[in-house]
Order: structure tokens, then C-alpha cells, then sequence
């Protein structure tokens, strides 16, 4: 039987304990937090240094509700440059806002993140 590798995220996130939560419940379906950057205040240049010494290659990461719109479009745009210097076709970024804490609540945070990784690479 082949093993297949997990899909890479990198956690975008200044609350360690929701990462880890996300972390144990993705990680039995094909998905695994490679890494957790606590970038504060945000940095476009920590951001593409992170997703470039990850292995294996994230291919999607999840913003913590801590950081604005506009930093979520700056981690988008780092996102697409780094997938076209790497060669990755598909990935995406997840923005965890207070309206998904609201509705979901904390301990529903990470069956959401869940079904947007699996929504997006259709696991």
C-alpha cells in the first residue's frame, strides 16, 4: 500500500492552542500544520521565508482571526507568488474571521478549517 504524503499548511496564527486543536483533527484525513508563524506585526518577507523552508511544500495556509483583510490579501498574494517560483498548481488560503469563531465556536474551528482544506483539494 502507498503511503501518501499529507498536505502542508502553514499556520498563520497568534494562538497556539487553536493551532494544535486544528493540527489533531486534520491530521488523521490527509492534512497536517507544518508550521506556525507568529508574525506580529506581519511580515510579507517572514511569511514567503516560512513557506519556502517547510517540507514538504505547504500548499495552503490558514490565517488566524488576529490578522486583518488586508493582511490576508498581502498572504494570498505571497501565497501565489511562492506556488509559481515552486511549481505548485493548487493552493489556497484560509482566513479563520470572528464570524466563523462566532457561529462555530472554538471548539468548532477546527471542522470548519477541515471542510474548507477538503472543499478546496476535494478530499
Amino acid at each position: 500500500m502507498a503511503q501518501h504524503t499529507p498536505i502542508s499548511v502553514l499556520s498563520l496564527s497568534q494562538n497556539r492552542a487553536v493551532v494544535r486543536a486544528i493540527h489533531d483533527h486534520i491530521s488523521p484525513l490527509g492534512f497536517k500544520i507544518g508550521g506556525i508563524l507568529e508574525s506580529n506585526p506581519f511580515s510579507t518577507n517572514e511569511l514567503a521565508l516560512a513557506l519556502r523552508v517547510i517540507e514538504p511544500r505547504p500548499q495552503a495556509i490558514i490565517v488566524g482571526r488576529g490578522y486583518s483583510d488586508e493582511e490576508t490579501s498581502s498572504a494570498r498574494q505571497v501565497l501565489s507568488q511562492y506556488m509559481r517560483d515552486a511549481g505548485i498548481e493548487n493552493g489556497t488560503v484560509i482566513k479563520i474571521t470572528s464570524q466563523v469563531f462566532e457561529e462555530f465556536g472554538k471548539e468548532g474551528v477546527p471542522k470548519w478549517v477541515l471542510g474548507q482544506l477538503e472543499s478546496f483539494f476535494k478530499k
